[in-house]
């Protein structure tokens, strides 16, 4: 039993802790070799912003207000929504912009097919080189093209992945506290992936590709930004992270908005990681140490390691397996007292680690059965979000 305890303990030191610190030691031999100069007189190539959304009234008008404020030559950027399927105010309130902003385009038709198929639809229709994919309810900074597209200098980078951040205030609720604290660490995993080699797919609020490397994905990807990524980079391309191009977002208006939503990624994880067996062909071994490292054994091995641990914790015995067992049960308790307190604004918001953390894991075990049974959900699904 000590074995299996032990064997559980690792995978989840070695997800969560020991790949980071493996990462960061290699850096100290790869950071001067993966540094390029850049040209002063660059000329900023041609870019599309993509914006695919269904009934996003409520952040339609800050959105394009948000990406008219960007600093980019304004005759090499076009600003495109695709409001496929929308029913409510979302097509007026584009179209109340587009006489006096050239940049701005929409598309649409009335039926609802999901998102993947919008994004199909128009991208032959795009004039950029560079085309940016960006959701609708997010705000980016400024300067976030440039810091993007400067690195499109260098032929081998065929993706650049920008950060997520979460907009909460100093006293809020489990959801905003918890997700804001987790995507800072997957942030930093996000950087050091990346200098290390390559990030390890991209979230939709933010990344950007070299046109001319787009594929239509199949229809039955629920995680298409993973996916669409993963797959330039598997054609030999770098993904970069770029923390200086950020898209900031609220959080799910209520954990079980967003635990919804974190079922379904988890649930296309496990879709898109049958999709990739490619990958284990050994043609990369950086990106596949990254893929199994930072992905696959957190998506399937921790979260099993997990229970594991605690279960066979309760046969050993032992003044040090007690005192384990004890940390363990502590841990889930303060997850606990987390979950009960989730709806309320208070101080100490490390409460929200241990529940965060749990949350996750069982999203993605509720995924895993969904992947299982086959369910699979293409259309878009709308979560609800803080709004103050």
């Amino acid at each position: 039993m000590e074995i299996i305890f032990w064997t559980a303990v690792c995978v989840i030191l070695y997800t969560y802790l020991v790949y980071a610190l493996i990462i960061y030691l290699g850096l100290i031999f790869l950071r001067k070799a993966n540094q390029k100069n850049i040209p002063q007189d660059y000329d900023w190539p041609t870019v599309s912003i993509l914006v695919a959304c269904y009934n996003e009234e409520d952040f339609l008008q800050s959105k394009i207000e948000n990406l008219l404020k960007l600093d980019y030559p304004e005759n090499k950027l076009e600003i495109v929504f695709v409001t496929d399927g929308s029913t409510d105010r979302s097509n007026e309130i584009i179209e109340s912009y587009l006489d006096d902003n050239a940049a701005v385009k929409y598309f649409y038709e009335p039926e609802r097919k999901g998102k993947q198929h919008a994004v199909d639809r128009v991208m032959p229709l795009l004039m950029g080189d560079i085309v940016v994919f960006n959701d609708c309810n997010t705000w980016i900074n400024p300067e976030a093209l440039k810091r993007i597209t400067i690195h499109f200098h260098d032929p081998d980078i065929g993706v650049v992945t920008g950060e997520k951040k979460i907009r909460f205030m100093k006293l809020d609720e489990a959801v905003s506290s918890g997700e804001g604290m987790y995507w800072k660490y997957e942030s930093f995993l996000k950087r050091m992936d990346s200098e290390f080699y390559s990030a390890v797919g991209s979230p939709g609020e933010l990344f950007a590709i070299r046109r001319k490397l787009y594929e239509a994905v199949p229809a039955e990807v629920s995680i298409e930004d993973f996916y669409l990524s993963m797959k330039i980079v598997l054609k030999g391309y770098r993904n970069v992270y770029e923390p200086g191009a950020w898209a900031e977002e609220y959080a799910s208006a209520s954990v079980e908005d967003e635990f919804k939503r974190k079922r379904r990624i988890a649930s296309g994880a496990f879709q898109t990681m049958k999709r990739l067996r490619s990958i284990y062909a050994l043609k990369h071994w950086k990106i596949l140490f990254l893929y199994i490292s930072h992905r696959v054994m957190r998506w399937t091995l921790a979260p099993l390691g997990l229970v594991i641990a605690f279960i066979s914790n309760l046969f050993l015995e032992g003044a040090f397996y007690s005192t384990l067992l004890w940390l363990q049960i502590i841990f889930y308790t303060l997850a606990f007292a987390g979950y009960l307190l989730r709806n309320y604004r208070i101080r100490f918001n490390l409460l929200y680690i241990p529940f965060y953390f749990v949350f996750m894991n069982l999203a993605l075990a509720f995924g895993f059965m969904d992947f299982l049974k086959g369910k699979n959900n293409v259309v878009w699904e709308k979560v609800n979000r803080k709004l103050n």
